[in-house]
């Protein structure tokens, strides 16, 4: 309940700019768009902090299957860590689910629907253009 809450919160602050960041991960194939760095569609962005695991490097994202964690500030999504996988059937995902839809995934067994207007960490099954069985992650 109380991680309920403090999500409720984020969600209504971070419009506002009043809270400071909120904390995401996902897990995604990588295409470069017009010199940004995007992930079904959604926009990240690689900065100086942006830590690269196991040798990879900026140049190696394009169609990459990727972890990527990071920071929401604004409007920006910040990667704070950046490391290579190979795409698998399950699938650790937090940050905020809108319109049955996280981070541009849908279900096809609308196991998002219980989570709607949350930004919570989630483990669902994945086969390779959707979500399901889609729970929150302990």
């Amino acid at each position: 309940m109380k991680k309920s809450l403090c999500a409720l919160w984020l969600l209504i602050l971070l419009p506002f700019g009043l809270a400071q960041a909120a904390e995401f991960k996902l897990t995604g194939r990588t295409s470069w768009q017009l010199g940004q760095l995007m992930v079904n569609g959604i926009p990240f962005v690689i900065d100086g902090q942006t830590r690269f695991k196991d040798g990879l490097d900026e140049d190696d994202l394009g169609g990459s299957w990727v972890d990527l964690e990071g920071v929401v500030q604004g409007e920006q999504r910040l990667i704070r860590e950046v490391e290579t996988l190979e795409e698998k059937d399950q699938m650790e995902l937090e940050g905020p689910v809108a319109q049955g839809r996280i981070w541009g995934y849908v279900t096809s067994d609308d196991s998002l629907a219980p989570f709607e207007g949350r930004w919570l960490e989630l483990e669902c099954r994945f086969d390779g253009m959707r979500l399901s069985r889609c729970r929150e992650d302990d």
